[in-house]
């Protein structure tokens, strides 16, 4: 029996899934953290004159909301408020670093990735194909259990998806990648979490101290 064939066949969605790697209460500050970093991005634009007077800066915005959404979400991990931890891993040419997240038990690791839509995950790369082992697993949802080809990796890889050119995101999807062009799985946090927000609304999430400044200081540490 093929490994997709004993997937269809489990009675667990692979939504639920998800909602059990991430409880509604983690979604919706994944959420707050991405529109955060997509309003810091503007206003960093609109106060720093080199950015704001440029014509076609809409590569440079893209990599400073990468930038912008690692720098968050660290900061949200950091003190607490998202119950994940990080690890800033380099890709293979050494030239950068991306974001890894994952749950204290590692059932789950995720990168964060901008996308045109949510059609597919994101485009195959060196260090998204490594990560991504899904392709290779069966789910055995019934029992709880997920396996890979490799018996050490049990972690899920998921990915939070967001874009894209515009100052607001249009869509940010959390899903369980089944190879480069097919999810098992995805949502909208975007179309999902509005119900989320009236619920964890009052939820501490202010983190005082991240500023413009603050973060025109750490981009400017990478350059």
């Amino acid at each position: 029996m093929q490994r997709e064939d004993i997937f269809r066949m489990q009675k667990e969605n692979p939504r639920e899934k998800l909602n059990e790697l991430i409880v509604p209460s983690n979604k919706f500050l994944l959420r707050e953290i991405v529109d955060k970093a997509y309003l810091l991005v503007n206003k960093t634009s609109k106060d720093t004159v080199f950015i704001s007077e440029q014509v076609g800066t809409k590569g440079l915005r893209s990599r400073m909301k990468t930038e912008a959404i690692k720098f968050l979400m660290k900061k949200y991990c950091d003190k607490g408020i998202l119950p994940f931890y990080y690890e800033e891993k380099a890709v293979a040419t050494g030239n950068h670093k991306y974001l890894l997240l994952y749950d204290k038990e590692r059932k789950f690791h995720l990168t964060i990735n901008q996308c045109r839509n949510l059609n597919k995950p994101a485009i195959p790369s060196g260090y998204r194909i490594r990560e991504n082992q899904n392709f290779q697993s069966y789910f055995d949802f019934g029992s709880g259990e997920y396996k890979t080809m490799d018996v050490e990796d049990d972690s899920l890889y998921l990915e939070l998806n967001h874009g894209h050119q515009s100052e607001k995101p249009m869509f940010i999807g959390l899903g369980i990648p089944k190879n480069n062009n097919e999810w098992y799985g995805v949502v909208d946090l975007v179309r999902e979490t509005p119900v989320l927000s009236r619920k964890f609304a009052t939820s501490p999430t202010e983190i005082k101290g991240i500023d413009v400044e603050t973060f025109k200081e750490s981009i400017s540490n990478k350059g």
